[in-house]
């Protein structure tokens, strides 16, 4: 892969992983009782560990089953992967002085990136079709 690639692929990898956050944010303000503004405003700025915490909990007592436990395993290795991906995985390569070193890590890095865009790409396609079926069943409540 090239780095003009990588750095496309990244974004992408990124958008995806915001995507999924906000999807959560609006599936938990829709289906949590009480008004839509008013929940979403308690997780609005809420990390997505805290988010996923309160969304498996409402999952629990409403009895809802669309995330399985394999999905929350996926949804809490989001967070692993966005962090890797925000903060560490240009550093993984960038400082690395010898040219074929560096290509090497790069390469690497690279591999690693192709792997979680797949997983992360389909993820949060079926949170966004959960999402929008989830609206079109709660038509009743706001979105902001």
């Amino acid at each position: 892969m090239d780095y003009d690639t990588f750095k496309l692929i990244h974004s992408e990898l990124i958008m995806s992983v915001q995507y999924i956050e906000q999807d959560l944010k609006l599936i938990y303000s829709i289906l949590k009782g009480g008004e839509f503004n008013d929940n979403y405003s308690d997780v609005e700025n809420s990390p997505l560990g805290k988010l996923l915490r309160s969304l498996r909990e409402m999952d629990k007592e409403l009895g809802y089953s669309k995330f399985k436990e394999k999905d929350y395993e996926l949804l809490n290795q989001i967070r692993e992967i966005r962090n890797y991906w925000c903060h560490q995985c240009y550093i993984d390569f960038h400082y690395i002085e010898d040219p074929q070193a560096h290509e090497k890590a790069f390469q690497k890095v690279a591999v690693r990136l192709h792997e979680d865009e797949l997983r992360v790409y389909e993820l949060q396609q079926k949170i966004e079709k959960l999402r929008k079926s989830v609206e079109r069943k709660h038509r009743h409540k706001k979105r902001i």
